[in-house]
């Protein structure tokens, strides 16, 4: 039945057409301007419909890329006919169906590279009357303009939004560069480049994996995840065939979905490992051209995923962390070996002090030996015209002549007196060179021995027991009685005897009763012998001289300062070991003893059984 509906006034119908071109040009959308067309339609043609397809995408239209207005809502807009449109660049009239309707697509040009299609259903005895209606005609053309101006603004709009986009990605990529190459920890770094990647794509789940075991495991230095838990499934882990071990063995970017998952888990390249996510990003870490590790991104949301510009901007990122990963480990390497470094000199310094030391107390141990050696030839003399004048005078005294006078005996008997004064100095004299000679520490005096540490102690602590007993002090061993050393017995019987009878001496006040506990003990390969007391302790510069020759803290008690300085020389220079005092005024005083396994002066024997220990020739003194 044809339309008899009479046609508005001419200023009705321009009023109509200042409303329409009103509200088309207040649309912003594509779906308020196809709304717009319809209405305009109305005016000529009832019933006629209007579906716009349209994209920004430049070159050759595809029709599963364009986009129609409004969506849903026209279920006979054709796609394909509208990729037609747009390809011949001209008006197309598609067939009518059993209805009687037909559809035309009008390709619109948009600016910038957009593209866009009008597409008008009506009856096909309807199309005359609406080509040849001038209104219609101009209301068709400036709703393609409308649609232009629209693609226009869309494509400014993404042309802002990828400006604004690439100035965060460029201040991000510049902060992650300076995060590169600041003096920050790792575990800091990790962090502050996941929050920096987390501004420019979705990064809630980020994941550093790096090799380790010689290749052979995963080790996860950084990981957030919102599924799967860090202390069970981001530990280290041998190896296995999941996505990022994929990733390590093409040495290439991955980005996949759902269906590119299944896809490898069905060729057998990879198997499932952890929560499935919704999207999966992953990228090698190549520090020097070899393949460290892999930087992970992953979604678990529908609707979130990723592009190649997420896979190239994760490359990119990736190639920073791999550097900084570089720079720290070299930064280690140096640390590392500028600490060793300042170990070897600090350690050169201490055994050059000591060997200074050493060569001082070696110098003046010769200088004594020389001094007492010097000093003895006189004192021999003397003793033995001193001995030669009392034989004299006691053959005088039994002369008759001599028994006849008292005035002569009594002038032999004062003599005598006075020569048996002289004998006892001068034997006194000769003992205290004896003492300065042992200083010297000959070498060649004594066979090395074999010798059980806890029986040699218990046979020292007998010989020393004359003078222990008149003390009230006590001295106690903790020695495993299966410890061994080769040594020379004598001079460790010097050493330990003189410490112990120096302790006894100076460590206690009369009052006290004291103890002094020996301890035995093999570490890295050498003996620790340790003798502490309780006593009363030393100030720092007495303990500083207390190996010092002729230092003494009892000079008119009878101290000599002989005694420790024996006991340095022959614990360093005779037995190859080293000496330590330890002491704080009213905590007591520790000498600290490392001696080899296999010490003393290399003898002609070495036999295992017990040597006949050596006694003391000089006084135990300080």
């Amino acid at each position: 039945m044809p339309d008899t509906t009479p046609d508005p006034p001419p200023s009705a119908q321009a009023s109509i057409a200042g409303r329409h071109i009103r509200a088309l040009f207040l649309a912003d959308n594509f779906t308020q301007v196809v709304r717009v067309a319809e209405a305009m339609l109305e005016t000529v043609v009832s019933g006629a419909q209007v579906a716009l397809w349209w994209t920004l995408r430049p070159g050759s239209p595809q029709a599963s890329r364009l986009h129609c207005a409004p969506r849903g809502l026209r279920p006979w807009a054709d796609p394909q006919q509208a990729c037609a449109a747009m390809l011949a660049k001209t008006m197309l009239r598609g067939a009518p169906d059993d209805a009687g309707k037909a559809v035309w697509a009008l390709p619109v040009q948009g600016h910038g590279g957009g593209q866009a299609v009008l597409q008008l259903q009506a009856n096909v005895a309807d199309f005359p009357r609406m080509e040849n209606d001038a209104t219609l005609v101009q209301s068709v053309e400036l709703v393609a303009r409308r649609v232009a101006t629209l693609i226009e603004l869309r494509l400014l709009k993404r042309s802002v939004r990828r400006h604004e986009r690439s100035e965060r990605v460029q201040k991000a990529l510049f902060h992650i560069a300076d995060l590169s190459s600041s003096e920050i920890g790792l575990d800091a770094f990790y962090a502050a480049v996941h929050a920096e990647i987390g501004q420019l794509l979705y990064a809630r789940n980020f994941i550093v994996a790096l090799l380790t075991d010689d290749g052979k495991a995963f080790d996860y230095p950084y990981s957030v995840d919102e599924r799967d838990d860090r202390e069970t499934m981001f530990q280290r882990r041998p190896l296995a065939r999941g996505l990022s071990e994929y990733v390590l063995r093409t040495g290439k970017p991955l980005l996949l979905d759902a269906n590119v998952r299944e896809q490898l888990i069905a060729a057998g390249e990879i198997q499932p490992i952890g929560s499935p996510s919704v999207a999966w990003m992953g990228v090698p870490l190549a520090v020097n051209g070899r393949n460290e590790g892999v930087l992970v991104v992953q979604s678990y949301t529908k609707g979130i995923g990723y592009g190649s510009l997420e896979l190239e901007l994760l490359a990119f990122v990736a190639q920073h962390i791999a550097a900084a990963l570089q720079r720290k480990k070299v930064a280690e390497s140096l640390k590392a070996a500028y600490a060793d470094l300042q170990a070897q000199i600090e350690e050169l310094h201490r055994t050059q002090g000591e060997l200074i030391e050493n060569e001082k107390m070696a110098s003046l141990g010769r200088l004594v030996a020389g001094v007492a050696h010097e000093i003895n030839t006189p004192l021999g003399i003397g003793v033995t015209a001193a001995s030669h004048l009392d034989e004299i005078f006691v053959k005088i005294e039994r002369s008759t002549q001599a028994q006849e006078s008292p005035a002569t005996t009594k002038s032999l008997a004062s003599a005598r007196r006075c020569i048996q004064l002289i004998l006892n100095n001068l034997g006194k004299a000769a003992q205290l060179v004896r003492s300065f000679k042992q200083v010297a520490v000959d070498q060649t005096n004594e066979v090395r021995r074999r010798i059980g540490m806890r029986a040699f102690l218990d046979d020292v602590l007998i010989s020393l027991h004359p003078r222990l007993k008149t003390t009230p002090h006590r001295v106690e061993i903790e020695c495993d009685p299966l410890i061994e050393l080769v040594t020379l017995p004598g001079a460790l019987y010097q050493i330990v005897s003189n410490i112990v009878l120096n302790a006894v001496l100076h460590a206690f006040d009369d009052a006290d009763a004291g103890l002094v506990r020996i301890r035995v003990s093999i570490t890295d390969g050498m003996l620790d012998l340790s003798i502490a007391d309780n006593g009363k302790g030393m100030p720092e510069d007495v303990r500083k001289r207390v190996f010092e020759p002729f230092f003494t803290t009892r000079r008119g008690s009878g101290g000599t300062g002989l005694g420790l300085h024996l006991v340095y020389n022959l614990v360093t220079q005779l037995l190859g070991g080293s000496i330590l005092c330890a002491s704080v005024p009213g905590q007591g005083t520790t000498f600290t003893i490392r001696l080899p396994l296999a010490a003393g002066a290399t003898g002609p024997g070495e036999p295992d059984n017990k040597p006949t220990l050596s006694k003391p020739t000089a006084s135990a003194q300080d």
